[in-house]
């Protein structure tokens, strides 16, 4: 049984990007998979300050914000899903945070071995998701995870208008695959 934590990067509660995250964990879910659901809105975690201090102390931050919280889900999943908007081509800022945050972990050993992609753009062009792709693949290869799959929803403007597409049915279908 996989241990999945899924990061919902849009300030939309309801938004493209979280209706695909939404149709993931149910096909995950019903499939015998564990799901933690982590919104990044309204979170307070901060940049990374680059001072070294996790690498001294066991992983632990010298910032007490909500990336400690963060954390912890990190180090208890094996499994993570980056649910996010395409925001100019690529992640939104709170997701590339967390990303900076989690050198933490280099102290103390990362748990995360998977990892899937689920994004939602406005734009209908192929291309628009090109640099949030390739940049999700190497970031993969770089800490070492299996990319599991990941699904770009492209033209989806209103939210709820995913709703309306085969995207969602993909996100459940990708869900119930991982096992």
């Amino acid at each position: 049984m996989k241990k999945i934590l899924v990061l919902f990067a849009s300030p939309r509660k309801n938004g493209n990007s979280a209706m695909l995250a939404q149709a993931f964990c149910k096909g995950a879910e019903e499939s015998g998979s564990y799901v933690t659901k982590y919104n990044l809105a309204g979170k307070n975690i901060g940049n990374c300050l680059a001072c070294d201090y996790c690498q001294h102390n066991h992983g632990k931050c010298i910032q007490q914000d909500d990336m400690a919280e963060l954390m912890e889900l990190l180090q208890s999943h094996d499994t993570l899903v980056i649910a996010s908007p395409v925001y100019y081509l690529g992640l939104p800022g709170n997701v590339k945070t967390v990303i900076d945050r989690t050198y933490a972990e280099s102290a103390i050993g990362r748990k995360i071995k998977n990892a899937v992609l689920l994004s939602a753009a406005c734009k209908k062009e192929p291309e628009i998701t090109d640099v949030m792709v390739d940049y999700y693949k190497k970031l993969c290869a770089y800490l070492g995870w299996n990319n599991l799959g990941l699904i770009s929803a492209l033209g989806v403007d209103t939210p709820g208008e995913v709703l309306e597409m085969e995207y969602v049915n993909k996100a459940y279908a990708l869900g119930s695959q991982i096992k």
